[in-house]
């Protein structure tokens, strides 16, 4: 007896051990995955419906990080994607195939578990989303952006459409032939394109991509050029007294790039402007970047060396008078600048100059060492190579000129005539400024400098003189002075007293 029930012991355990041996061999799978499809957590529940003695390939599809579900036979998959390309893609993309969409990913996972099948369900979820990519070309620039496109001569278009917006069509076609644009004479003022090319080098591969990302014409690559995936246009309302150049300002725009938005609009930047035109100011946001470099060469004003003062014992203190009047130079001077996507780099240098006049120093004969307070009435810009960002009145209330030094964004402040500081201060508009009054009739108002200006109030200063430096505090978009001439209290266009 006692031996039957060894026996019987013995058979029990055997039956045990066969039924439970499956759950003893090691699992491929996490808890975490497999508890997944057991939960709501998946788009598609599935539950585990029994388990295998042999290790089984389970296809878990994702979208992105969110499990769809598990697919048990991948070949409804193929079949899937096969007859949504013959019902909705082959006519827009012959020759072709599809995918998943980039957000989606499948990845085999092996376990003993088998799930219950919900192979339509998955096939139906990824078909109602038209969760598909198709075959394109795939663009691929050397800074790691990428487009696609359905045609490649639509990109090579939109390429050279988007290069126009910087650059002119004769040196465009002279620099893509190997050839160089004509020399700009010596008296010949001017730009000339020296060199222009994209900075990014490329490569076309095919790729599949969501249809919604890849450009099925010129227009929709110029678009992704210009703007990068998933822009968003803005617009301008023009108003009384605008002008292209101050709507370029505005909006951080060159004004080229501005008239080529708005060709149908726009003829060119001297433009008279309909109150209530609507512009398209969409700022550029490219994944690639067009480079010219520009020669330009302009007259500029040569300023004689700071007033000679001679002092005559013969003539009682106080009294002074200009014995030899000064005169400006003139000189022709060539700079290399380089734009990127219409900007400038504000990296230019000089290439040459050649003064075509003299400059006549102004020699001053006084009575005493007292230091001369009193302005010369002749005004200097604020700033060395000066370029003008915003005119007299080139917006509604901008009675002043914005002033930058074209080539050293950051650099020093100029007292524009001699005379005595009379504030030195900060408000939320102007920021950093000072007013230096020439003590006959005029002051000048120096604004948006970096830091206080030198000098304190009763600091008398030449002609010329370091003030302060460059700067965009206060309400301002770039480095500038924002500058004033006030005659009496009146502002005057500074633009029509510089350099007389």
């Amino acid at each position: 007896m006692k031996q039957s029930y060894v026996l019987l012991g013995s058979l029990a355990m055997a039956i045990v051990l066969t039924f439970l041996s499956p759950f003893f061999q090691p699992s491929h799978v996490s808890a975490d995955v497999s508890a997944a499809f057991d939960s709501e957590d998946a788009i598609i529940p599935q539950k585990i419906v029994s388990t295998s003695k042999e290790e089984q390939v389970n296809h878990i599809i994702y979208d992105r990080d969110q499990i769809i579900g598990v697919l048990i036979d991948q070949d409804k998959l193929d079949a899937l994607l096969a007859n949504a390309y013959e019902q909705s893609y082959q006519v827009d993309y012959p020759d072709t195939k599809l995918g998943l969409g980039e957000d989606i990913h499948i990845v085999d996972e092996i376990s003993f578990f088998i799930y219950e099948d919900k192979d339509e369900e998955i096939l139906d979820y990824i078909n109602e989303n038209q969760l598909f990519s198709v075959e394109a070309h795939k663009i691929e620039f050397s800074n790691g952006e990428v487009m696609y496109v359905k045609n490649l001569d639509d990109f090579v278009a939109a390429r050279d459409a988007f290069a126009l917006n910087f650059i002119d069509q004769e040196s465009y076609e002279l620099l893509n032939a190997g050839k160089e644009t004509a020399e700009l004479g010596e008296y010949q003022y001017g730009t000339r394109v020296m060199d222009a090319a994209f900075k990014e080098d490329m490569s076309v591969t095919r790729g599949l991509a969501p249809i919604s990302k890849i450009a099925k014409n010129e227009e929709e690559a110029l678009k992704i050029i210009s703007y990068g995936y998933d822009a968003e246009t803005e617009y301008y309302t023009t108003q009384e007294y605008d002008t292209v150049q101050g709507i370029a300002w505005l909006n951080h725009l060159s004004i080229q790039h501005l008239l080529a938005l708005n060709s149908e609009v726009l003829a060119s930047e001297n433009q008279l402007l309909k109150v209530g035109t609507e512009l398209n100011v969409t700022s550029i946001n490219s994944p690639i970047h067009f480079e010219v470099i520009k020669e330009n060469q302009v007259e500029e004003i040569v300023y004689p060396n700071e007033t000679l003062i001679v002092y005559d014992d013969t003539l009682r203190e106080g009294v002074e008078f200009i014995e030899t009047e000064q005169e400006l130079g003139r000189e022709n001077v060539r700079y290399q600048e380089t734009f990127v996507n219409g900007q400038s780099t504000g990296s230019g240098k000089k290439l040459s100059s050649v003064i075509t006049k003299q400059p006549v120093r102004e020699v001053k004969r006084v009575g005493t060492k007292v230091y001369p307070h009193i302005g010369s009435g002749h005004f200097r810009w604020p700033v060395e190579v000066a370029s003008i960002t915003c005119s007299w009145y080139c917006y509604s209330g901008h009675a002043a000129t914005d002033v930058q030094n074209r080539y050293n964004f950051w650099g020093q402040v100029l007292a524009s005539d001699r005379g005595t500081v009379v504030t030195n201060s900060f408000d939320y508009v102007g920021g950093y400024y000072m007013i230096i009054d020439h003590n006959n009739g005029y002051q000048t108002y120096y604004g948006h400098m970096s830091s206080p200006g030198f000098y304190s109030p009763g600091t008398v200063v030449q002609q010329g003189e370091p003030i302060g430096n460059i700067g965009m505090t206060g309400y301002a978009t770039g480095p500038h002075v924002h500058f004033e001439i006030r005659y009496n209290g009146v502002r005057l266009d500074p633009e029509t007293l510089v350099g007389l």
